[in-house]
């Protein structure tokens, strides 16, 4: 996808905060509405309930029997209240209601309410909430001819309340409407100036200005203020990699430069005198040394450059053997040399046994070349916790300050006739690679101590 085709984070922001917002205002609407809904039908349940219990009061003792005259009914007719009196078979006797209103309406209203319940009709385009109420034994409806009725049915307009809530929700829709503008409004700006250091971290770093990234407004918030410092410490380690890289092919052209030179001038020299035998052998000679110098050399950058990356190979390999192999290829270069493995049982780990080996190897062959004649080496494997560690000391001549901290950096040697100076960098990258760490110890004149310590295979 893209650049211009991706989503801008304020809009996708504001859009989701705004989804929310209105989401909760519907619901919030919603529960409101239906609140008030639900508060003016129980007002109206209540209001219908104790208007059936005042018409149940309406009988009057009057000639011998319990009387409910037309003018009591025509009386109830006003608002939006509504009585009618049936009689014992559930037939409309009287109603106070508007003539308009058909009785049948009435009786099959009469007849859907039972008990104490309340049951909700539209009669005549009219909706009310309507109960049912028994009358006292023996009333009868007196309009000029007394007609007996056993129940009244008592209804309540529940118009006013409807209209209630349709403006409540009319006006839920524009407070909701309102609210969403000014969201809209809010969300852009606190968005806006929210995200305001992202696009200042990405323009700084588009312009490659990373010094103090971390400050305000870049680092205005925790999580800004992280990708800042992540980004510093990426470009720090870029630029250790770029030194790195420049100090290598320097110091790698520093030494490819000396035999090359050697071979270019023992070349010249030999085409300036070609039927001088003697310089022609001489010349051959230093051509075929500084050229298998330079293939040591290159042959030792290669393996540097393998033993940084990640070792492909992982196998059991057993340090105590890799060590007692390298005591006996000390035996055969240097016969009379004190080298011991001291060690009492095997000591496993997983890893590269070529790359292993090799490191052993540099410690040992650095040991025989720097630490004297008359030095005696020690290689000591053992395992700590999930650690395996291996030690190869001498009591050698030991170094010199300024060479000990920087003994694992490369092409640095105190003698150049005894190696390239690649040794130890070696050790470290195979160490590395494999997870492990390693430490020079040394003081001129009391010997030299290097520990490595790898991951054992008990470890994984």
């Amino acid at each position: 996808m893209s650049e211009s085709a991706r989503p801008s984070m304020v809009r996708t922001l504001r859009r989701r905060i705004l989804i929310v917002v209105a989401v909760a205002g519907i619901v919030l609407a919603i529960a409101s509405v239906w609140g008030v809904g639900l508060i003016t039908l129980r007002t109206a349940e209540t209001q219908v309930r104790v208007t059936a219990q005042t018409v149940t009061t309406w009988p009057q003792l009057q000639r011998g029997g319990l009387i409910i005259d037309d003018a009591q009914l025509r009386a109830a007719n006003v608002g939006s209240t509504v009585v009618a009196l049936l009689d014992a078979d559930g037939q409309l006797v009287a109603a106070s209601a508007d003539t308009a209103i058909p009785f049948a309406d009435l009786e099959d209203v009469a007849g859907a309410v039972h008990g104490d319940e309340t049951a909700r009709a539209e009669i005549a385009g009219r909706s009310a909430l309507f109960t049912r109420v028994d009358l006292p034994p023996g009333t009868v409806y007196d309009d000029g001819t007394a007609t007996p009725v056993s129940t009244a049915l008592v209804g309540v307009g529940m118009e006013a309340a409807d209209r209630l809530v349709t403006a409540l929700a009319l006006a839920a829709l524009a407070v909701l409407a309102v609210v969403l503008a000014l969201a809209g409004v809010v969300v852009t700006l606190v968005v806006s100036r929210t995200t305001r250091s992202l696009t200042v971290l990405a323009d700084r770093v588009e312009q490659s200005h990373l010094t103090d990234l971390a400050a305000s407004p870049a680092g205005e918030f925790g999580e800004t203020e992280s990708v800042a410092r992540a980004i510093e410490r990426l470009d720090g380690r870029r630029d250790a990699t770029e030194r790195r890289l420049r100090t290598f092919v320097a110091d790698a052209s520093h030494e490819l430069r000396t035999p090359l030179t050697k071979i270019q001038g023992w070349t010249q020299l030999h085409f300036q005198r070609p039927d001088d035998a003697e310089t022609t052998e001489r010349a051959f000679g230093s051509v075929s040394e500084e050229s298998e110098r330079m293939g040591v050399l290159v042959d030792r950058l290669a393996l540097l450059a393998r033993s940084e990356a990640t070792s492909p190979v992982r196998e059991r390999v057993d340090l105590r053997e890799v060590c007692r192999a390298a005591v006996e290829d000390a035996a055969l270069l240097a016969p009379d040399a004190a080298v011991a493995v001291i060690t009492d049982r095997p000591v496993v780990i997983d890893g590269d046994p070529h790359a292993i080996a090799q490191l052993v190897r540099n410690l040992v062959g650095n040991a025989l070349r720097h630490a004297g004649p008359h030095a005696s080496i020690t290689i000591d494997v053992r395992e700590e916790g999930e650690t395996a560690v291996l030690v190869v000391a001498d009591d050698g001549v030991g170094m010199a300050p300024d060479l000990r901290d920087r003994a694992f950096e490369r092409f640095v040697s105190g003698d150049r006739r005894a190696g390239s100076g690649l040794g130890l960098a070696i050790v470290e990258a195979i160490a590395v690679a494999h997870g492990g760490v390693v430490a020079l110890e040394s003081e001129p004149g009391a010997g030299t101590r290097v520990t490595v310590r790898l991951p054992s295979a008990a470890s994984r």
